[in-house]
Protein backbone atom coordinates (compact mmCIF):
# COMPACT_ATOMS: atom_id res chain seq x y z
CA UNK A 1 0.00 0.00 0.00
CA UNK A 2 1.00 3.61 -0.46
CA UNK A 3 0.72 6.51 2.02
CA UNK A 4 -2.66 7.73 0.76
CA UNK A 5 -4.20 4.27 1.20
CA UNK A 6 -2.84 4.00 4.74
CA UNK A 7 -4.34 7.35 5.68
CA UNK A 8 -7.75 6.41 4.24
CA UNK A 9 -7.87 3.20 6.32
CA UNK A 10 -6.51 4.83 9.49
CA UNK A 11 -9.12 7.59 9.20
CA UNK A 12 -11.83 5.00 9.90
CA UNK A 13 -10.08 4.09 13.16
CA UNK A 14 -8.82 7.44 14.45
CA UNK A 15 -8.56 11.08 13.41
CA UNK A 16 -5.61 11.67 11.04
CA UNK A 17 -4.59 15.03 9.56
CA UNK A 18 -2.43 15.05 6.41
CA UNK A 19 0.20 17.82 6.51
CA UNK A 20 2.03 17.02 3.27
CA UNK A 21 1.91 14.38 0.55
CA UNK A 22 4.90 13.97 -1.72
CA UNK A 23 5.69 10.30 -2.43
CA UNK A 24 3.93 7.20 -3.71
CA UNK A 25 6.61 4.73 -2.61
CA UNK A 26 5.24 1.32 -1.60
CA UNK A 27 5.11 0.97 2.21
CA UNK A 28 6.52 -2.41 3.18
CA UNK A 29 7.14 -1.88 6.90
CA UNK A 30 6.12 0.24 9.89
CA UNK A 31 8.71 1.35 12.47
CA UNK A 32 9.28 3.80 15.30
CA UNK A 33 11.76 6.56 14.47
CA UNK A 34 15.21 6.25 16.01
CA UNK A 35 16.44 9.56 17.39
CA UNK A 36 20.02 8.66 16.53
CA UNK A 37 19.32 7.76 12.90
CA UNK A 38 20.44 10.04 10.05
CA UNK A 39 18.93 8.11 7.12
CA UNK A 40 15.60 6.41 6.49
CA UNK A 41 14.22 3.83 4.10
CA UNK A 42 11.74 5.23 1.54
CA UNK A 43 9.59 2.08 1.87
CA UNK A 44 9.03 2.39 5.65
CA UNK A 45 6.25 4.36 7.36
CA UNK A 46 7.80 5.86 10.50
CA UNK A 47 5.97 6.85 13.71
CA UNK A 48 7.24 9.27 16.36
CA UNK A 49 5.86 11.33 19.22
CA UNK A 50 8.90 13.60 19.43
CA UNK A 51 11.62 15.10 17.24
CA UNK A 52 15.08 16.41 17.99
CA UNK A 53 15.81 19.92 16.79
CA UNK A 54 18.31 18.73 14.17
CA UNK A 55 16.54 15.49 13.24
CA UNK A 56 15.74 14.88 9.58
CA UNK A 57 12.27 13.71 8.68
CA UNK A 58 11.80 10.46 6.72
CA UNK A 59 9.98 10.50 3.39
CA UNK A 60 6.87 8.94 5.04
CA UNK A 61 5.89 9.44 8.68
CA UNK A 62 3.01 9.88 11.12
CA UNK A 63 3.67 12.11 14.12
CA UNK A 64 1.68 13.21 17.14
CA UNK A 65 0.06 16.65 17.22
CA UNK A 66 2.42 17.73 20.00
CA UNK A 67 5.45 17.47 17.70
CA UNK A 68 6.77 20.90 16.69
CA UNK A 69 7.23 20.98 12.89
CA UNK A 70 8.10 24.69 12.67
CA UNK A 71 11.18 25.20 10.54
CA UNK A 72 10.97 21.72 9.03
CA UNK A 73 11.01 21.48 5.22
CA UNK A 74 8.23 19.07 4.23
CA UNK A 75 8.77 19.37 0.46
CA UNK A 76 8.50 15.96 -1.19
CA UNK A 77 7.56 14.26 2.10
CA UNK A 78 4.36 12.48 3.11
CA UNK A 79 3.50 13.53 6.66
CA UNK A 80 0.41 13.19 8.86
CA UNK A 81 -0.55 13.91 12.48
CA UNK A 82 -2.59 11.98 15.06
CA UNK A 83 -3.51 12.88 18.61
CA UNK A 84 -1.20 11.76 21.41
CA UNK A 85 -3.93 9.50 22.77
CA UNK A 86 -4.39 7.75 19.41
CA UNK A 87 -0.67 7.31 18.70
CA UNK A 88 -0.42 3.70 19.94
CA UNK A 89 -3.65 2.71 18.21
CA UNK A 90 -2.50 4.23 14.93
CA UNK A 91 0.88 2.46 15.06
CA UNK A 92 -0.61 -0.96 15.85
CA UNK A 93 -3.30 -0.55 13.18
CA UNK A 94 -0.72 0.45 10.54
CA UNK A 95 1.48 -2.52 11.47
CA UNK A 96 -1.46 -4.90 11.05
CA UNK A 97 -2.30 -3.34 7.68
CA UNK A 98 1.20 -4.18 6.43
CA UNK A 99 0.91 -7.77 7.65
CA UNK A 100 -2.52 -8.17 6.04
CA UNK A 101 -1.35 -6.69 2.75
CA UNK A 102 1.63 -9.06 2.70
CA UNK A 103 -0.58 -12.09 3.20
CA UNK A 104 -4.12 -11.98 1.83
CA UNK A 105 -3.56 -9.18 -0.67
CA UNK A 106 -0.16 -10.18 -2.06
CA UNK A 107 -1.34 -12.96 -4.36
CA UNK A 108 -4.13 -10.87 -5.86
CA UNK A 109 -1.97 -7.78 -6.33
CA UNK A 110 0.89 -9.76 -7.89
CA UNK A 111 -1.46 -11.56 -10.27
CA UNK A 112 -2.96 -8.22 -11.31
CA UNK A 113 0.54 -6.84 -11.82
CA UNK A 114 1.46 -9.89 -13.91
CA UNK A 115 -1.60 -9.43 -16.13
CA UNK A 116 -0.40 -5.87 -16.72
CA UNK A 117 3.34 -6.44 -17.33
CA UNK A 118 3.20 -9.98 -18.84
CA UNK A 119 6.88 -10.43 -18.09
CA UNK A 120 8.81 -12.39 -15.44
CA UNK A 121 11.57 -9.78 -15.05
CA UNK A 122 9.04 -6.99 -14.47
CA UNK A 123 7.14 -9.18 -12.00
CA UNK A 124 10.32 -9.84 -10.00
CA UNK A 125 11.04 -6.12 -9.91
CA UNK A 126 7.56 -5.23 -8.71
CA UNK A 127 7.64 -7.97 -6.08
CA UNK A 128 10.98 -6.78 -4.72
CA UNK A 129 9.36 -3.44 -3.93
CA UNK A 130 6.62 -5.26 -1.99
CA UNK A 131 9.33 -7.07 -0.06
CA UNK A 132 11.58 -4.06 0.38
CA UNK A 133 14.38 -6.56 -0.42
CA UNK A 134 16.26 -8.02 -3.38
CA UNK A 135 14.95 -11.06 -5.27
CA UNK A 136 16.78 -13.56 -7.47
CA UNK A 137 15.17 -16.31 -9.55
CA UNK A 138 17.42 -19.26 -10.49
CA UNK A 139 16.79 -22.57 -12.23
CA UNK A 140 17.73 -26.00 -10.84
CA UNK A 141 21.20 -25.68 -12.34
CA UNK A 142 21.76 -22.40 -10.50
CA UNK A 143 21.60 -20.24 -13.61
CA UNK A 144 20.29 -16.73 -13.04
CA UNK A 145 16.89 -16.40 -14.74
CA UNK A 146 15.91 -13.03 -13.30
CA UNK A 147 16.83 -10.57 -10.55
CA UNK A 148 15.41 -7.35 -9.17
CA UNK A 149 16.78 -4.09 -10.58
CA UNK A 150 14.75 -1.56 -8.59
CA UNK A 151 16.17 -3.01 -5.37
CA UNK A 152 19.49 -4.40 -6.61
CA UNK A 153 21.40 -7.17 -4.88
CA UNK A 154 24.15 -5.87 -2.59
CA UNK A 155 25.51 -9.27 -1.53
CA UNK A 156 28.94 -9.52 -3.23
CA UNK A 157 28.71 -13.25 -3.89
CA UNK A 158 25.36 -12.91 -5.63
CA UNK A 159 26.46 -9.76 -7.45
CA UNK A 160 29.21 -11.89 -8.99
CA UNK A 161 26.75 -14.67 -9.85
CA UNK A 162 24.37 -12.23 -11.50
CA UNK A 163 27.15 -10.56 -13.49
CA UNK A 164 28.26 -13.84 -15.07
CA UNK A 165 24.74 -15.31 -15.30
CA UNK A 166 25.36 -18.48 -13.31
CA UNK A 167 26.79 -19.77 -10.01
CA UNK A 168 30.22 -21.38 -9.92
CA UNK A 169 30.54 -25.06 -9.09
CA UNK A 170 32.25 -24.46 -5.73
CA UNK A 171 29.52 -22.01 -4.74
CA UNK A 172 26.83 -24.57 -5.63
CA UNK A 173 28.61 -27.26 -3.60
CA UNK A 174 28.75 -24.94 -0.59
CA UNK A 175 25.03 -24.18 -0.84
CA UNK A 176 24.09 -27.84 -1.20
CA UNK A 177 26.17 -28.67 1.90
CA UNK A 178 24.04 -26.37 4.08
CA UNK A 179 22.06 -28.39 6.61
CA UNK A 180 18.88 -26.43 5.85
CA UNK A 181 19.16 -27.39 2.17
CA UNK A 182 19.87 -31.04 2.89
CA UNK A 183 16.88 -31.29 5.23
CA UNK A 184 14.48 -29.36 2.98
CA UNK A 185 11.32 -31.05 1.74
CA UNK A 186 9.83 -30.80 -1.75
CA UNK A 187 7.22 -28.17 -0.88
CA UNK A 188 7.33 -24.42 -1.48
CA UNK A 189 8.00 -23.79 2.22
CA UNK A 190 10.87 -21.24 2.35
CA UNK A 191 14.18 -22.38 3.81
CA UNK A 192 17.12 -20.36 5.06
CA UNK A 193 20.15 -20.54 2.75
CA UNK A 194 22.47 -18.08 4.48
CA UNK A 195 26.16 -18.98 4.66
CA UNK A 196 29.15 -17.76 6.72
CA UNK A 197 30.84 -16.16 3.68
CA UNK A 198 28.06 -13.58 3.29
CA UNK A 199 26.71 -11.10 5.87
CA UNK A 200 23.21 -11.06 4.40
CA UNK A 201 20.37 -13.36 5.38
CA UNK A 202 18.67 -15.29 2.57
CA UNK A 203 15.55 -17.42 2.19
CA UNK A 204 14.62 -19.56 -0.80
CA UNK A 205 11.38 -21.15 -1.96
CA UNK A 206 11.00 -23.76 -4.68
CA UNK A 207 9.20 -22.71 -7.86
CA UNK A 208 6.97 -25.24 -9.60
CA UNK A 209 5.27 -25.29 -13.00
CA UNK A 210 2.48 -27.86 -13.20
CA UNK A 211 4.03 -29.88 -10.37
CA UNK A 212 7.47 -29.81 -12.04
CA UNK A 213 10.19 -28.20 -9.93
CA UNK A 214 12.01 -25.66 -12.13
CA UNK A 215 14.08 -23.57 -9.72
CA UNK A 216 14.31 -21.35 -6.65
CA UNK A 217 13.09 -17.86 -5.79
CA UNK A 218 15.49 -16.24 -3.31
CA UNK A 219 14.96 -13.16 -1.14
CA UNK A 220 18.23 -11.52 -0.10
CA UNK A 221 18.41 -9.17 2.84
CA UNK A 222 19.98 -5.84 1.94
CA UNK A 223 20.65 -2.76 4.02
CA UNK A 224 17.05 -2.98 5.22
CA UNK A 225 16.65 -5.93 7.56
CA UNK A 226 14.80 -9.15 6.80
CA UNK A 227 11.26 -9.24 8.16
CA UNK A 228 9.38 -12.32 9.50
CA UNK A 229 6.50 -11.84 7.04
CA UNK A 230 8.98 -12.35 4.15
CA UNK A 231 8.68 -16.11 4.66
CA UNK A 232 4.96 -16.24 3.90
CA UNK A 233 5.33 -13.62 1.16
CA UNK A 234 8.04 -15.68 -0.53
CA UNK A 235 5.90 -18.81 -0.55
CA UNK A 236 3.02 -16.90 -2.15
CA UNK A 237 5.23 -15.22 -4.72
CA UNK A 238 6.89 -18.48 -5.76
CA UNK A 239 3.46 -19.69 -6.92
CA UNK A 240 2.90 -16.49 -8.93
CA UNK A 241 6.35 -16.80 -10.53
CA UNK A 242 5.65 -20.41 -11.49
CA UNK A 243 2.45 -19.32 -13.21
CA UNK A 244 4.27 -16.43 -14.91
CA UNK A 245 6.90 -18.78 -16.33
CA UNK A 246 4.30 -21.18 -17.65
CA UNK A 247 2.27 -18.42 -19.32
CA UNK A 248 4.85 -15.85 -20.41
CA UNK A 249 8.29 -17.51 -20.38
CA UNK A 250 7.91 -21.17 -21.40
CA UNK A 251 11.50 -21.08 -22.68
CA UNK A 252 12.58 -21.44 -19.04
CA UNK A 253 11.08 -24.95 -19.14
CA UNK A 254 13.46 -26.18 -21.85
CA UNK A 255 14.63 -29.69 -20.97
CA UNK A 256 18.37 -30.21 -21.30
CA UNK A 257 20.20 -33.26 -22.62
CA UNK A 258 23.01 -35.24 -20.97
CA UNK A 259 25.44 -33.43 -23.26
CA UNK A 260 24.09 -30.07 -22.19
CA UNK A 261 24.31 -30.84 -18.45
CA UNK A 262 27.83 -32.21 -18.85
CA UNK A 263 29.07 -29.15 -20.75
CA UNK A 264 27.34 -26.74 -18.37
CA UNK A 265 29.02 -28.38 -15.38
CA UNK A 266 32.40 -27.99 -17.06
CA UNK A 267 31.76 -24.30 -17.78
CA UNK A 268 30.87 -23.54 -14.16
CA UNK A 269 34.08 -25.20 -12.97
CA UNK A 270 33.28 -28.81 -12.13
CA UNK A 271 36.17 -31.27 -12.35
CA UNK A 272 35.49 -34.07 -14.83
CA UNK A 273 36.40 -36.60 -12.17
CA UNK A 274 33.59 -35.26 -9.94
CA UNK A 275 30.91 -35.88 -12.56
CA UNK A 276 29.00 -39.16 -13.04
CA UNK A 277 31.02 -41.69 -15.03
CA UNK A 278 28.30 -41.88 -17.68
CA UNK A 279 29.04 -38.26 -18.62
CA UNK A 280 32.65 -39.06 -19.42
CA UNK A 281 31.50 -41.59 -22.02
CA UNK A 282 29.87 -38.88 -24.17
CA UNK A 283 31.60 -38.32 -27.50
CA UNK A 284 32.61 -34.99 -29.07
CA UNK A 285 34.32 -33.92 -32.31
CA UNK A 286 38.11 -34.23 -32.34
CA UNK A 287 38.51 -30.45 -32.66
CA UNK A 288 36.14 -28.10 -30.83
CA UNK A 289 35.50 -24.39 -30.59
CA UNK A 290 33.35 -22.13 -28.40
CA UNK A 291 31.32 -19.16 -29.61
CA UNK A 292 30.18 -16.71 -26.92
CA UNK A 293 27.17 -14.72 -28.17
CA UNK A 294 26.10 -11.74 -26.08
CA UNK A 295 23.66 -8.87 -26.53
CA UNK A 296 25.27 -5.43 -26.47
CA UNK A 297 21.88 -3.77 -27.00
CA UNK A 298 18.36 -4.71 -25.90
CA UNK A 299 18.69 -8.05 -24.07
CA UNK A 300 14.95 -8.40 -23.39
CA UNK A 301 14.42 -10.08 -26.78
CA UNK A 302 17.47 -12.35 -26.56
CA UNK A 303 16.35 -15.85 -27.72
CA UNK A 304 15.66 -18.45 -25.05
CA UNK A 305 17.72 -21.61 -24.96
CA UNK A 306 15.14 -23.94 -26.50
CA UNK A 307 14.48 -21.67 -29.49
CA UNK A 308 18.17 -21.03 -30.03
CA UNK A 309 19.06 -24.73 -29.82
CA UNK A 310 16.47 -25.62 -32.44
CA UNK A 311 17.76 -22.94 -34.84
CA UNK A 312 21.39 -23.92 -34.25
CA UNK A 313 20.65 -27.58 -35.04
CA UNK A 314 19.60 -26.48 -38.53
CA UNK A 315 22.83 -24.54 -39.02
CA UNK A 316 25.23 -27.03 -37.46
CA UNK A 317 23.88 -30.43 -36.39
CA UNK A 318 25.52 -31.79 -33.25
CA UNK A 319 26.40 -28.44 -31.67
CA UNK A 320 25.23 -27.60 -28.13
CA UNK A 321 23.77 -24.36 -26.76
CA UNK A 322 23.99 -23.16 -23.16
CA UNK A 323 22.06 -19.93 -22.77
CA UNK A 324 21.83 -17.30 -20.03
CA UNK A 325 19.52 -14.28 -20.04
CA UNK A 326 21.56 -12.11 -22.42
CA UNK A 327 24.24 -14.48 -23.68
CA UNK A 328 24.77 -17.99 -24.97
CA UNK A 329 27.69 -20.37 -25.36
CA UNK A 330 27.64 -22.49 -28.50
CA UNK A 331 29.98 -25.50 -28.49
CA UNK A 332 30.64 -27.34 -31.72
CA UNK A 333 33.33 -28.53 -34.10
CA UNK A 334 35.99 -26.04 -35.22
CA UNK A 335 34.01 -25.52 -38.45
CA UNK A 336 31.52 -23.49 -36.41
CA UNK A 337 33.49 -20.26 -36.97
CA UNK A 338 32.55 -20.45 -40.66
CA UNK A 339 28.91 -20.28 -39.61
CA UNK A 340 29.34 -17.18 -37.44
CA UNK A 341 27.53 -14.94 -39.92
CA UNK A 342 24.53 -17.27 -40.07
CA UNK A 343 24.52 -17.52 -36.28
CA UNK A 344 24.44 -13.73 -35.90
CA UNK A 345 21.35 -13.66 -38.11
CA UNK A 346 19.47 -15.75 -35.51
CA UNK A 347 19.39 -12.84 -33.06
CA UNK A 348 16.98 -9.88 -33.33
CA UNK A 349 18.65 -6.78 -34.70
CA UNK A 350 17.95 -4.67 -31.62
CA UNK A 351 19.90 -7.18 -29.49
CA UNK A 352 23.04 -6.01 -31.30
CA UNK A 353 24.56 -9.42 -30.61
CA UNK A 354 28.34 -9.82 -30.95
CA UNK A 355 30.37 -13.03 -30.91
CA UNK A 356 33.61 -13.95 -29.14
CA UNK A 357 35.43 -17.01 -30.49
CA UNK A 358 37.83 -19.30 -28.62
CA UNK A 359 40.90 -21.02 -30.01
CA UNK A 360 40.29 -24.57 -31.33
CA UNK A 361 40.86 -27.30 -28.71
CA UNK A 362 40.80 -31.08 -28.48
CA UNK A 363 40.20 -31.98 -24.82
CA UNK A 364 36.61 -31.37 -23.68
CA UNK A 365 37.74 -31.27 -20.03
CA UNK A 366 39.41 -27.89 -20.80
CA UNK A 367 36.10 -26.35 -21.89
CA UNK A 368 35.99 -23.80 -19.03
CA UNK A 369 39.29 -22.12 -20.04
CA UNK A 370 38.27 -21.97 -23.70
CA UNK A 371 34.86 -20.60 -22.80
CA UNK A 372 36.74 -17.85 -20.95
CA UNK A 373 38.82 -17.24 -24.09
CA UNK A 374 35.63 -16.54 -26.02
CA UNK A 375 34.34 -14.24 -23.27
CA UNK A 376 37.66 -12.36 -23.12
CA UNK A 377 37.77 -11.98 -26.91
CA UNK A 378 34.23 -10.56 -26.82
CA UNK A 379 35.01 -8.05 -24.05
CA UNK A 380 38.29 -6.79 -25.51
CA UNK A 381 37.02 -6.81 -29.09
CA UNK A 382 33.92 -4.81 -28.17
CA UNK A 383 36.10 -2.25 -26.41
CA UNK A 384 38.67 -1.86 -29.19
CA UNK A 385 36.57 -2.44 -32.32
CA UNK A 386 32.92 -1.78 -31.42
CA UNK A 387 31.98 -1.52 -35.09
CA UNK A 388 32.83 -5.20 -35.61
CA UNK A 389 30.60 -8.16 -34.72
CA UNK A 390 32.95 -11.14 -34.44
CA UNK A 391 36.04 -11.18 -32.22
CA UNK A 392 38.42 -14.13 -32.16
CA UNK A 393 40.84 -14.93 -29.35
CA UNK A 394 43.44 -15.52 -32.06
CA UNK A 395 43.22 -11.80 -32.94
CA UNK A 396 42.70 -10.37 -29.46
CA UNK A 397 44.56 -12.82 -27.21
CA UNK A 398 47.57 -10.55 -26.82
CA UNK A 399 45.29 -7.73 -25.65
CA UNK A 400 43.76 -10.08 -23.08
CA UNK A 401 47.23 -10.90 -21.79
CA UNK A 402 48.17 -7.22 -21.49
CA UNK A 403 44.88 -6.45 -19.73
CA UNK A 404 45.77 -9.04 -17.10
CA UNK A 405 49.29 -7.66 -16.64
CA UNK A 406 48.00 -4.08 -16.56
CA UNK A 407 46.14 -4.88 -13.34
CA UNK A 408 49.53 -5.28 -11.64
CA UNK A 409 51.77 -2.65 -13.20
CA UNK A 410 52.02 0.35 -15.53
CA UNK A 411 52.50 -0.98 -19.06
CA UNK A 412 53.22 2.43 -20.56
CA UNK A 413 56.90 2.08 -19.70
CA UNK A 414 57.11 -0.73 -22.27
CA UNK A 415 56.08 1.53 -25.18
CA UNK A 416 58.73 1.90 -27.92
CA UNK A 417 60.41 5.37 -27.71
CA UNK A 418 59.92 5.89 -31.46
CA UNK A 419 56.20 6.50 -31.03
CA UNK A 420 56.27 9.62 -28.80
CA UNK A 421 59.18 10.99 -30.87
CA UNK A 422 57.17 10.69 -34.08
CA UNK A 423 54.07 12.18 -32.51
CA UNK A 424 56.06 15.21 -31.33
CA UNK A 425 57.74 15.63 -34.74
CA UNK A 426 54.40 15.49 -36.56
CA UNK A 427 52.93 18.13 -34.25
CA UNK A 428 55.89 20.49 -34.80
CA UNK A 429 56.20 19.99 -38.56
CA UNK A 430 52.62 19.27 -39.64
CA UNK A 431 53.63 15.88 -41.05
CA UNK A 432 52.01 12.44 -40.88
CA UNK A 433 54.88 10.09 -40.13
CA UNK A 434 53.24 8.43 -37.13
CA UNK A 435 50.04 7.55 -38.98
CA UNK A 436 52.12 6.27 -41.89
CA UNK A 437 54.04 3.94 -39.55
CA UNK A 438 50.81 2.91 -37.88
CA UNK A 439 49.20 1.99 -41.21
CA UNK A 440 52.35 0.27 -42.47
CA UNK A 441 52.37 -2.04 -39.45
CA UNK A 442 48.63 -2.58 -39.68
CA UNK A 443 48.95 -3.80 -43.29
CA UNK A 444 51.70 -6.30 -42.48
CA UNK A 445 54.49 -3.98 -43.67
CA UNK A 446 53.23 -4.03 -47.26
CA UNK A 447 53.98 -0.65 -48.85
CA UNK A 448 51.49 -1.13 -51.70
CA UNK A 449 48.58 -1.83 -49.33
CA UNK A 450 49.72 1.03 -47.08
CA UNK A 451 49.70 3.45 -50.03
CA UNK A 452 46.17 2.39 -51.01
CA UNK A 453 44.92 2.83 -47.44
CA UNK A 454 46.46 6.34 -47.20
CA UNK A 455 45.60 7.35 -50.78
CA UNK A 456 49.30 8.00 -51.52
CA UNK A 457 51.75 6.99 -54.17
CA UNK A 458 53.88 4.03 -53.08
CA UNK A 459 57.06 6.14 -53.43
CA UNK A 460 55.61 8.67 -50.98
CA UNK A 461 55.07 5.89 -48.43
CA UNK A 462 58.65 4.64 -48.92
CA UNK A 463 59.98 8.18 -48.44
CA UNK A 464 58.03 8.67 -45.21
CA UNK A 465 59.19 5.33 -43.81
CA UNK A 466 62.81 6.29 -44.49
CA UNK A 467 62.25 9.53 -42.58
CA UNK A 468 60.85 7.45 -39.71
CA UNK A 469 64.00 5.32 -39.67
CA UNK A 470 66.25 8.41 -39.74
CA UNK A 471 64.44 10.33 -37.01
CA UNK A 472 64.04 7.36 -34.65
CA UNK A 473 67.30 5.58 -35.52
CA UNK A 474 65.51 2.29 -36.19
CA UNK A 475 65.53 -0.32 -38.96
CA UNK A 476 62.02 -1.19 -40.13
CA UNK A 477 63.46 -4.16 -41.99
CA UNK A 478 64.33 -5.74 -38.64
CA UNK A 479 61.61 -8.17 -37.53
CA UNK A 480 62.30 -7.56 -33.82
CA UNK A 481 61.85 -3.80 -34.28
CA UNK A 482 58.56 -4.27 -36.12
CA UNK A 483 57.37 -6.65 -33.41
CA UNK A 484 58.19 -4.14 -30.64
CA UNK A 485 56.36 -1.38 -32.49
CA UNK A 486 53.25 -3.52 -33.03
CA UNK A 487 53.40 -4.49 -29.37
CA UNK A 488 53.50 -0.83 -28.38
CA UNK A 489 50.29 -0.13 -30.23
CA UNK A 490 48.68 -3.15 -28.58
CA UNK A 491 49.78 -1.94 -25.15
CA UNK A 492 48.38 1.53 -25.85
CA UNK A 493 45.01 0.00 -26.71
CA UNK A 494 44.78 -2.25 -23.70
CA UNK A 495 45.59 0.29 -21.03
CA UNK A 496 42.77 2.28 -22.65
CA UNK A 497 44.17 5.69 -21.98
CA UNK A 498 44.89 8.70 -24.12
CA UNK A 499 48.60 9.12 -24.68
CA UNK A 500 49.35 12.63 -25.85
CA UNK A 501 52.70 14.00 -26.82
CA UNK A 502 52.87 17.60 -27.98
CA UNK A 503 49.09 17.67 -28.50
CA UNK A 504 48.98 14.52 -30.64
CA UNK A 505 46.34 11.96 -29.68
CA UNK A 506 48.09 8.59 -29.51
CA UNK A 507 45.24 6.22 -28.74
CA UNK A 508 44.54 4.93 -32.26
CA UNK A 509 44.26 1.19 -32.66
CA UNK A 510 46.51 -1.04 -34.71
Amino acid sequence: MIFREFIEKLSSICKVSVISEGTDAEITEVRFMDSGRSGYSPNVLYFSNRLLESQYLPSQCILTESVDLSGKDLTGLSTALVSDSDFGLAFNSASQMVIDSHKGGLYESMMKSLDRVRNVDALIDLASQKFGASLVFIDREFRILSNSEQIPVTDKLWMHNIEQGYCDYEFIKAVKSLKSVQMADSTTTPLEVSCPSSPFQKFASRVYCRDIWIGFLIVIEGYDSYRPEHVEMLRILSGVVGYAVMKYAPGFLYLTSDYHRFLYNLIIGADVSSLPEAYTQLSFPSELQVLYCKASGDSSVFPREGDLSEEMTNIMPGCHVISQRDNAAIIGSSEIIRKAGQILALFPEKCRTRIGVSLPFHDISTLRSHFQEAVDAFEIGLQLDPENSIFTFEDYGIYVMFRTVADREDLSRYLHPALPKLAAYDADNNTNLEITLHTYLKYSCNTTDTAKALFLHRNSVIYRLRRVEELCDIDLGDTDTRFRLRLSYAISNVINQKRKWAGKDFSDKL
